[in-house]
């Protein structure tokens, strides 16, 4: 029989979250801001937004690095996981990561800007896509490797967090294609098959973390109970319905989903169930704790 203890302390809050939700954006709004000079093509109806893409990126990475700063409650914690690099540790490859991907974004602006090195851009669009995709993959593995907190102790994490980024992301560039009046039908093309992927995608992630909750270890179900008795609007309102589902209804049909308004809309309401799910699970996470 167990006995059930519950601790209501969650020392990783909402700087975190943030920052979770922050540095993924970034990453995939280098990536599409980078795609015309990567891959041409269909990529080329992205040039219009590609300069404020690559600002947003960088304006992001301002915010994200005092966030995780704040966190760690000192300057020298950030640089401890560089200065001692450990190779099985998320949080320093996290740290170079961030490090480097800030240094991708200021060189491509500069070689495509000011240093006139048309032959640097490929090679940085593709080395910053990767770093900028690869920094929700480790917040997710930063939560994975905590094999004490079995609701975070899954696979399922760092590619729930990467699928988040990419809608929010994709989210942020069609919002900016709209206010600056750049929505032609290949961008909405690129964006709606884009967006609905993602989403789609986090509908059935998420399905497989309900079935792990319901059916996992006892403290699976722990977690399963705290959500539902402490977050049931968090989980079910604003990320299933209001971030998973209304998406999807709204980019279903690609005909209605390519409109610029739906789009964008379908893009907000996604970008509130990415920002819900990983405050939810972070500070969830924390809480079960089974007694033998």
């Amino acid at each position: 029989m167990f006995e059930y203890g519950w601790f209501h302390i969650a020392p990783w809050g909402a700087e975190l979250s943030i920052y979770f939700f922050l540095i993924g954006m970034a990453g995939m709004s280098y990536a599409l801001s980078t795609a015309p000079d990567l891959f041409g093509g269909k990529f080329e109806a992205l040039r219009p937004v590609q300069t404020p893409g690559l600002l947003l990126a960088l304006v992001i990475v301002g915010i994200c690095a005092p966030l995780l700063i704040l966190d760690l409650g000192q300057p020298g914690r950030f640089l401890y996981p560089i200065i001692y690099f450990h190779w099985t540790s998320p949080l320093s490859w996290g740290s170079v990561f961030l490090v480097l991907f800030t240094a991708c974004i200021v060189g491509f602006y500069w070689a495509k800007h000011h240093g006139n090195r048309g032959d640097l851009l490929k090679p940085l669009a593709v080395v910053g896509s990767l770093l900028g995709l690869s920094m929700p993959l480790y917040t997710g593995l930063d939560l994975m490797v905590n094999t004490t907190r079995e609701v975070w102790a899954t696979p399922w994490m760092p590619v729930m967090f990467t699928v988040l980024s990419i809608s929010s992301g994709t989210a942020m560039i069609a919002l900016i294609a709209k206010v600056m009046g750049k929505t032609g039908a290949d961008v909405m093309v690129i964006l709606h098959t884009i967006l609905l992927a993602s989403v789609a995608t986090t509908f059935a992630l998420f399905l497989g973390l309900v079935v792990s909750l319901l059916y996992g270890s006892g403290e699976m179900q722990q977690g399963w109970q705290i959500l539902n008795s402490q977050y049931g609007t968090q989980i079910w309102l604003l990320t299933f319905v209001v971030g998973i589902l209304a998406p999807l209804g709204m980019l279903a049909m690609p005909a209605i989903g390519r409109q610029p308004t739906i789009l964008v809309g379908a893009g907000i309401a996604s970008m509130i169930g990415a920002f819900m799910v990983r405050e939810v699970l972070l500070v969830a996470g924390q809480l079960p704790q089974l007694f033998y």
